[in-house]
């Protein structure tokens, strides 16, 4: 019995793995393209923030953002708010037409993931959770109203251990949702996961749609740079047919890399070795994979560093790439 048992393991999971990985990619056709913006992050480039946003959205013509409200930027003194920068971004989106994904949370995009302010850390795990409630509230209330956002996502890869804060436990993460369907029962509610190292089923059905991300090439302390060579674009669509029954009925890329992965921050990088992790070719061939992933829509990751090297460092090679890539697809849709 326990041989037939072993063997029926085997088959079971070799017809899995040859669902997953066999196969061949075609270009999925109208597939909404849109980036992840971080105010922080630009400036932490050095870059005018605002002149970033007001590129990707003029020169790009990117008409599809998620942008984190960052409470550590947002309540940086218990119960004093300043939603200038949030606002200002809201509106140069909405007069554009561009549609908005609000990430609200004490995760959000962007190391070092956790975003809370520092008043908050010293608080009992019980009060803080009262004051994350409290926040997510403050901020739906505040632009629930407004045209350009179109969704929340609440926590950014919660259940996935990665970043300086410790993982979300899941009921609280539910009473996360629950209050966000409270203050704003029109939109949908959405979360992210890791698109290589989860199994996309640990939020069950209780959101709208789950975003997941995309990793072509990273570097790992222990074994160095790690591509991911072995997963072929079409698996995620796959995957998301697989978890469907137990998980969200929409899975689409949250965040799929455009930029180079490295242990120091970008700017203080040598550019030759952040190519080892993303250059012009590989920009290309996620490009390819993109297009052929069957998923959409999808967010590319990295509009700042775009930005930064043409601004800063005398390459424009990769934001006219993007620029070109983006072009081509509207004229396609028309």
């Amino acid at each position: 019995m326990l041989t037939v048992l072993l063997i029926g393991i085997g088959v079971v999971l070799t017809a899995l793995l040859g669902f997953l990985l066999i196969g061949r990619g075609t270009v999925t056709e109208n597939v909404e393209y849109g980036v992840t913006f971080s105010r922080p992050y630009a400036e932490e480039l050095g870059l005018d923030a605002e002149a970033a946003l007001i590129a990707t959205l003029d020169d790009l013509g990117v008409r599809r953002f998620r942008i984190p409200a960052y409470w550590s930027e947002l309540e940086t003194s218990r119960d004093i708010w300043n939603f200038r920068a949030l606002d200002r971004q809201i509106d140069l989106i909405e007069r554009r037409g561009g549609t908005i994904i609000l990430a609200i949370g004490e995760k959000a995009p962007r190391w070092p993931e956790c975003w809370t302010p520092d008043w908050w850390k010293d608080l009992p795990r019980d009060e803080q959770k009262e004051r994350t409630l409290l926040y997510i509230e403050t901020i739906m209330t505040r632009y629930r109203d407004r045209k350009a956002v179109v969704a929340w996502q609440i926590e950014n890869e919660a259940h996935f251990a990665y970043g300086e804060c410790p993982t979300i436990d899941r009921s609280f993460f539910e009473e996360e949702v629950a209050r966000a369907r409270s203050v704003d029962p029109s939109r949908p509610i959405t979360t992210t996961d890791s698109g290589e190292l989860s199994l996309w089923i640990s939020y069950g059905k209780n959101i709208d749609a789950l975003g997941v991300s995309t990793y072509r090439v990273v570097r790992s302390p222990v074994i160095g740079v790690w591509r991911y060579w072995f997963i072929p674009p079409f698996s995620y669509a796959r995957k998301a047919a697989l978890v469907r029954p137990w998980g969200p009925k929409t899975v689409y890329v949250s965040e799929f890399q455009m930029e180079p992965w490295n242990a120091t921050p970008l700017q203080e990088t040598p550019i030759e070795d952040q190519f080892e992790t993303f250059d012009i070719q590989q920009m290309r061939a996620n490009l390819r994979f993109a297009e052929r992933m069957g998923l959409s829509p999808i967010d590319f990751w990295g509009v700042e560093w775009w930005y930064w090297m043409k601004e800063t460092q005398n390459q424009p090679e990769f934001w006219k790439e993007m620029k070109s890539f983006l072009d081509t697809k509207k004229a396609d849709a028309l």
